[in-house]
């Protein structure tokens, strides 16, 4: 068991790049290897596993409660916000 554990380690990406993934997955499917590499990480590392299970679980929460509110919801950011977001959010480079 221990020699698996040892060559997944090796061939699956580290936890900080997993959770990259996991957050880029919520917004675009991953490719068929992004995925599998991600799958096989969740075998040996149980926290990103847990992180991606709450990521979901917040999800499904948000969507259920926006689709009772119905015509409350509030309405859906602009492509214009949704990019100044994601440029804050980015790492700054050096």
């Amino acid at each position: 068991m221990n020699i698996l554990v040892q060559f997944l380690a090796r061939i699956t990406p580290p936890c900080k790049e997993v959770v990259q993934q996991i957050s880029e997955s919520m917004e675009h499917p991953l490719s068929l290897q992004q995925n599998v590499r991600m799958r096989l990480h969740f075998l040996i590392c149980k926290w990103c596993a847990r992180y991606m299970k709450q990521l979901h679980f917040i999800r499904s929460i948000l969507r259920r409660d926006a689709e009772r509110a119905g015509q409350n919801a509030p309405a859906a950011l602009s492509p214009e916000a949704k990019e100044r977001i994601k440029r804050s959010l980015r790492p700054p480079t050096e």
